[in-house]
């Protein structure tokens, strides 16, 4: 995703935060995309730390994963990374109150029984953004079943 948004947009750079053998084949992924001058690499740990100083931070499908616990953790290292003006981006299915169908609704099942995560809905991510230190500002539709919800520090 960040290689995507880089070759779309000449002027920000970015970082690469993820897992040693995740990120351990990213150099030739954005030489490919001819980003590879405006990228760090880092590898780590979002159950440790994360690091500091961003203007924006991206978890894209990463919070359905993990548990309430494991989520208020990611969250609480990103908002202590973030400087004051920052935002956080999460990419994920944002679930539609009611009886509306989603695809999300299905893969909040899936989640929950393979990894004990679930899909959440507007009034959820902000209840678990307010619990983190940090204030839901908008959630923000796209063409996809993905929304992203931009937050700030609280």
């Amino acid at each position: 995703m960040l290689a995507a948004i880089l070759a779309r947009h000449p002027e920000p750079r970015g970082l690469l935060f993820d897992r040693p053998h995740v990120v351990v084949d990213a150099t030739k992924l954005l030489k490919a995309n001819g980003i590879v001058d405006r990228v760090s690499v880092e590898a780590g740990d979002f159950f440790q730390t994360v690091p500091a100083g961003g203007d924006a931070y991206l978890l894209s499908h990463i919070l359905h994963d993990w548990n309430e616990d494991q989520c208020l953790t990611i969250l609480d290292h990103c908002r202590k990374a973030m400087k004051p003006h920052a935002r956080l981006l999460i990419v994920e299915m944002v679930l539609p109150p009611g009886d509306a169908p989603h695809p999300g609704k299905i893969l909040d099942m899936v989640m929950l029984v393979l990894v004990g995560g679930q899909e959440r809905t507007e009034a959820e991510y902000a209840h678990l953004l307010d619990k983190a230190g940090l204030h839901l500002n908008r959630v923000v539709a796209t063409q996809s079943p993905v929304s992203v919800v931009e937050a700030v520090l609280a």
